[in-house]
């Protein structure tokens, strides 16, 4: 016979299997519901594996055993969306290295609460079989992609040496419309943007006439199509070609009362990314956004590191801060639209200077409300609005029963207090608490304080010798190969070996990345920069090479270099064996980036490598080299 626990246990379960207890409850808290902006106080939420089966008062006993997740004194709300950022940036500055790997950007979004995140422009070579691998793994947000983005040739979306589709027909509509839906994406995302505000001159955009091609491609392929705008104008143009969000606000002119009507008429949602301009300027009227602890424990420490170290004087001139890109206006904006009935969507732009992944949507809801709109509405937006945005609602968005337990825990009331949304303290994704701990652990690591070790003294003159048959070098780390293929379009190719004492690099330099084609290997003598080696008692690099005549390069990696401005100097590797030496007073910053006085103190590893220069030019083709030894000389 059933007993009276079982009974009891079965009500609460109403929504799910009455022979299946629940694997994780969430216990204590007010649970948020956003279709209606409201919550409900002392609710527990019962999950079965990946679903939520129901909600009831704290007072239903949960059972022996079941793991509890413990909300007394915190909200629990549906997972957030982000539904535009580029994962393959990371948001620290505008010169800042901070090249960390898209999964990395995907742990700071799931740290911060941010379930779902959607990448709309992408290297269509990677960024789908990470979309594919961020649904199974607990420990990354759940992407969605929309590839390439069709834009005009030359126009916005080229620039970035990402392969953009470049359409100037119908027909050339068609043909990489059917390109684009053999990687099956999620989303498509069209361009319409003429430029010439903010300095910005003038560039060429697709007519009325090819952005109603794409739309009607992605409807026929039951694809939302996402919509780059800023102008007033150009948000008609997109909503006329059925676009099923504005994937920017409009900053530059106020929302007539006849495109408000269009958009809800036509069921065109609107995702302002307020963030990627606010950042900004706010940071220029030294009201810098992402001050708070959650910032340091969700980020890699070179994207905290350079949030924090901005100069507000060296954003003054970024399009971003300019006043033509009005605050007020897009405040206003976004209030109009929302008292119009219009779906509002939450969207940042992450990974565009100053917006980094997580902590960037964190912000934005706190500027939804500084634009007028509640603290419920704002949630609604980045949760079931949002979802249905996507086309998701019928599994995310919400914490009703039969939905995907995508659950974020804040301590306080953000219905009260939109900045609650920082305090995040626990993350559930498919039914599985996320390991924030260790995400902050490991971020934690790598911002450790670097040691370092004198050349001569506690490691040898000589870097490498090459006599152990492997990879590894003598001062740490190890050798690896590094190509223009980790850079937009880049093509080329290398592999590596030691044999016989000799390190040897086989590759094909390949057009492709702009920015000059680069095929070599890398050391670094620990993998987050935090061993440096002083070779200040040394005055030169010297080594012995043979390989295929043609342009190479030395870099030496410091500590005090944080963005891309490399010291680099030529080496003439020729056929036949013969010693190089390399001065150190040879070496000269190569790149972009804040200028630093050459020092010796803060080597953190080498990169020897064929190089092109930027703009195509250079040697193309097979190469390989060979290097016998690698020391320092006095």
């Amino acid at each position: 016979m059933m007993t009276l626990f079982r009974l009891v246990l079965c009500a609460a379960l109403a929504a799910g299997s009455n022979d299946d207890a629940p694997t994780l409850v969430v216990r204590g808290g007010r649970l948020f519901d956003p279709a209606t902006g409201t919550s409900r106080e002392n609710a527990q939420l019962f999950v079965r594996g990946e679903t939520i089966v129901g909600s009831r008062d704290a007072s239903v006993p949960v059972p022996d055993g079941v793991p509890v997740i413990d909300a007394a004194g915190c909200t629990i709300l549906p997972g957030f969306f982000d539904l535009h950022v580029h994962v393959a940036v990371s948001g620290a500055g505008f010169t800042a290295r901070g090249m960390v790997a898209p999964e990395e950007n995907l742990a700071s979004h799931l740290y911060c609460g941010v379930t779902h995140v959607v990448d709309l422009h992408g290297d269509q070579r990677t960024i789908f079989a990470l979309r594919d691998r961020s649904r199974t793994d607990p420990s990354l947000a759940r992407l969605y992609a929309a590839g390439a983005a069709f834009t005009a040739p030359g126009g916005h979306g080229t620039q970035f040496g990402v392969g953009a589709n470049t359409v100037a027909s119908d027909d050339e509509v068609k043909s990489r419309f059917d390109a684009l839906l053999e990687k099956k994406p999620d989303v498509a995302k069209v361009i319409v943007e003429h430029g010439g505000w903010g300095g910005l001159g003038a560039m060429p955009t697709l007519s009325p006439e090819l952005v109603a091609a794409v739309g009607a491609r992605a409807r026929s392929a039951n694809l939302p199509l996402f919509a780059h705008i800023w102008s007033a104008e150009e948000a008609a143009v997109a909503v006329s070609a059925g676009a099923r969000a504005l994937a920017h606000g409009v900053f530059l002119g106020p929302v007539a009362p006849d495109l408000a009507r269009a958009m809800k008429a036509n069921g065109t949602a609107y995702v302002p990314t307020l963030a990627v301009v606010l950042a900004s300027q706010r940071t220029v009227a030294a009201k810098p956004p992402y001050g708070r602890p959650l910032v340091s424990r969700a980020l890699h420490p070179d994207v905290s590191g350079a949030l924090a170290a901005i100069d507000p004087a060296t954003l003054q001139f970024s399009p971003m801060s300019h006043p033509d890109l009005d605050g007020a206006v897009a405040f206003a904006n976004l209030k109009a639209l929302a008292e119009a009935g219009v779906e509002i969507g939450l969207g940042t732009d992450a990974g565009n200077p100053l917006v980094p992944h997580g902590p960037g949507a964190l912000f934005e809801m706190q500027l939804y409300v500084d634009a007028g709109l509640s603290p419920a509405r704002t949630l609604s937006a980045a949760t079931i609005g949002s979802a249905r945005i996507l086309g998701v609602s019928d599994r995310f968005g919400s914490l009703d029963p039969g939905k995907v337990a995508d659950v974020v825990i804040v301590r306080g009331d953000p219905l009260a207090s939109i900045s609650d949304v920082w305090n995040v303290e626990h993350v559930v994704k498919a039914g599985r608490p996320v390991d924030r701990e260790e995400i902050a652990a490991r971020n934690a690591a790598r911002a450790k304080e670097a040691s370092v070790r004198v050349a001569g003294k506690d490691v040898p003159a000589t870097v490498d010798w090459f006599d152990d048959g492997d990879l590894t070098c003598d001062w740490g780390g190890a050798w690896t190969v590094t190509t223009d293929g980790a850079a937009p379009n880049g093509e080329s190719t290398a592999k590596a070996s030691v044999a016989e004492g000799r390190l040897r690099v086989e590759g094909e330099m390949k057009k492709g990345f702009a920015w000059g084609a680069w095929a070599g290997v890398v050391v670094q003598w620990e993998e987050n920069r935090k061993v440096l080696v002083d070779a200040t008692p040394f005055r030169a690099l010297k080594m012995r090479v043979r390989g295929t005549k043609r342009p190479y390069t030395l870099t030496i990696h410091r500590e005090a270099v944080t963005d891309f401005n490399f010291f680099t100097a030529a080496i003439p590797i020729e056929d036949e064996w013969k010693e190089i030496e390399i001065p150190f007073d040879s070496m000269k910053q190569i790149g972009f980036g804040k200028p630093v006085p050459w020092s010796a103190g803060d080597v953190v590893g080498l990169e020897i490598e064929a190089r092109n220069p930027p703009m195509g030019g250079g040697v193309f083709g097979p190469f390989e080299f060979e290097i016998d030894w690698v020391a320092l000389v006095k």
